[in-house]
């Protein structure tokens, strides 16, 4: 055994233990699958043979060994890069977790929980999850809309608005003072994945006190209609064994108004990366619109800050083995909604850190 074979030996053994370590972190999927069985098989080819590796590097026109330590040079700064990269992602997750922490605890020292009016209506088993961000001039008339269909909890995330949300919501409780509005407020902003974090965390914690059975998710740019809860709730008198209520823009090709001819395209490739990531077919994995029974909510955790954590609720159900169902909504993209929206641009952003997530990130 010459020094060359000894190291790809050596490297082998280090790509099995990526491999098992991937698949103990339960990120293991056909895609890993292939990557690690066909790298193991040539490192394997290699060590026998060194004539292979020869011709493989030949391929790649490399032919003096000063070639080789520059695309060595090269691996090892991508290596450094993504250690830097993890190490920025977890203080930033730790960040998240003091400021969701902080949240909770400020809204319970203003007796948020002391406050809860709890009746036995059916529709008291739901409580609706709204994040606001700059939102004032829209949420108003999105809470009117929850509670005028006899809906009668809200908790809202307000992600550090610079604007009059929280005056806002704080108006609102006074006009409704029979019903039920937790507002959780964000030192700093933490975008949208970390409001979901927030109020998760929340409910986890005190929804023996709020008495819910099911979970809404609901946008504050009032792109959302709640009559679509009345499709919603025969769906679950209709289906108890459903954990999770996806709502779908594609179902019904009329459901979507207004929609732009390239953000139709962005969402129609988004299905086939949701597949390909999560091994999950979804026709809208990015809407916002979601029903989540508690008992399934209990295993949920969301490790994102932004965008991708839609791609990560998909992973829980498939990893969990939850029941879903996708339902048509009705989604109205105002001006408004539209200039609030998400960039085109961020799709791609969102495509690079789910590539990031899935295989480097650890």
């Amino acid at each position: 055994m010459n020094l060359l074979q000894f190291i790809l030996i050596i490297t082998w053994v280090i790509f099995f233990f990526f491999a098992i370590d991937s698949f103990e972190r339960k990120r293991f999927n056909a895609l890993h699958f292939v990557v690690f069985f066909w790298g193991t098989l040539l490192i394997m080819l290699f060590s026998l043979d060194v004539w292979l590796l020869n011709r493989f590097w030949s391929f790649f026109w490399v032919g003096r060994g000063a070639d080789l330590l520059v695309y060595i040079s090269i691996i090892l700064l991508a290596y450094f890069y993504f250690e830097i990269l993890n190490k920025i992602t977890k203080q930033s997750l730790y960040t998240t977790r003091i400021i969701t922490e902080q949240s909770i605890q400020k809204a319970l020292s203003h007796d948020e929980l002391k406050t809860i009016h709890l009746n036995k209506w059916k529709l008291d088993k739901y409580i609706f999850l709204i994040r606001s961000y700059n939102e004032w001039s829209a949420l108003p008339g999105v809470i009117d809309d929850i509670f005028n269909k006899w809906f009668s909890k809200i908790v809202i995330v307000n992600d550090w608005s610079v604007d009059n949300t929280v005056k806002t919501v704080l108006e609102k409780k006074k006009q409704y003072p029979d019903k039920n509005i937790i507002l959780l407020s964000h030192l700093i902003n933490r975008w949208w994945g970390s409001a979901n974090k927030t109020w998760f965390e929340f409910l986890k914690r005190y929804w023996d006190a709020l008495e819910i059975e099911y979970v809404v998710t609901f946008d504050a740019d009032w792109q959302m209609s709640i009559d679509d809860m009345d499709k919603f709730m025969k769906e679950v008198d209709d289906n108890p064994q459903i954990d999770v209520f996806l709502w779908s823009r594609f179902i019904d090709w009329w459901s979507a108004s207004n929609i732009t001819k390239i953000r139709r395209a962005i969402l129609a490739w988004s299905r086939v990366v949701t597949f390909f990531f999560n091994s999950l077919w979804v026709t809208d994995p990015h809407n916002g619109y979601r029903v989540i029974k508690l008992e399934a909510l209990k295993k949920l955790k969301i490790e994102s800050d932004n965008m991708t954590y839609a791609s990560e609720l998909l992973e829980w159900i498939q990893q969990n083995h939850l029941k879903f169902k996708e339902i048509p909504v009705n989604i109205v993209y105002t001006e408004y909604s539209l200039w609030k929206w998400q960039k085109n641009s961020n799709a791609i952003k969102i495509l690079l850190e789910l590539i990031y997530k899935k295989f480097f990130y650890k």
